[in-house]
């Protein structure tokens, strides 16, 4: 069973980087973002772990990720909640967008040739 847990890492004004698990008591902070992050792992796997060696199951994720997408003008600013995926922007990269004409811009896998099948 695969359960994902969302993982908030913030910047410090001294510089340092704080990560924390909603859903858990786990909270790790290193000098920059990939200490924060290595220790928030070593943390996280320590602390589930130790629960199932005391029979404890894994506990759910509750925490429901959500973006605040702002659009300022010079009158007046909008806010929007939209999906986490928003994080990622709306960019192609050139493999997945050849992969899409290749598949006639329908989605999922390519079809097989009539011979392939």
């Amino acid at each position: 069973m695969t359960t994902r847990y969302p993982i908030l890492f913030e910047a410090e004004a001294t510089g340092a980087v704080s990560a924390y698990v909603p859903d858990l008591p786990v909270y790790a902070a290193g000098d920059t973002a990939e200490e924060a992050e290595r220790a928030i792992r070593d943390l996280l796997a320590y602390y589930l772990s130790d629960r199932q060696a005391k029979g404890l199951p894994m506990p759910a994720s509750r925490t429901i990720v959500k973006v605040a997408r702002i659009s300022a003008t010079a009158l007046r600013s909008t806010v929007a909640i939209v999906s986490s995926a928003a994080l990622l922007g709306r960019e192609r990269s050139p493999r997945k967008a050849a992969a899409a004409r290749r598949n006639g811009l329908q989605g999922g896998r390519p079809r097989l040739a009539r011979s392939a099948r």
